[in-house]
């Protein structure tokens, strides 16, 4: 499985905003928008306010590929369902979002029910 270097990882995690767009089933990647995401460790996760009604998320859960680019760094990524009975995983998605968006009263919201099981982790492409 491919991994986000260091300097991705860098430039990523310390913007504010991550794009991110969904590949739908023709190929074409219509539709991106602007959304949080955090680092735990070297992994990166991302979660819908909206779940299935976001734009994104639904053909991001469908497909489960897509395109990002945040800090310079623009990628092929896989979108990998996280299962809300992860504890430990959701706990250190939870964590990250309440630190890094810490100044956004959304960063509780973020981190709790029924936001918390909308949590995507992106992968790298190979």
């Amino acid at each position: 499985m491919a991994a986000w270097t260091k300097d991705e990882l860098d430039r990523i995690n310390a913007q504010t905003y991550f794009t991110v767009g969904a590949t739908l089933a023709d190929g074409t990647t219509p539709k991106t928008v602007d959304i949080w995401s955090v680092p735990v460790g070297d992994r990166i996760f991302i979660r819908s306010f909206h779940g299935t009604e976001g734009k994104w998320y639904g053909p991001a859960l469908e497909s489960g590929r897509g395109r990002i680019s945040s800090g310079g760094v623009e990628k092929a990524v896989r979108f990998v369902a996280v299962d809300p009975e992860d504890e430990e995983t959701n706990t250190a998605v939870d964590a990250s979002f309440l630190e890094k968006y810490a100044d956004s009263q959304y960063s509780v919201t973020m981190s709790t029910e029924p936001v918390r099981r909308n949590t995507l982790e992106v992968v790298p492409e190979d």
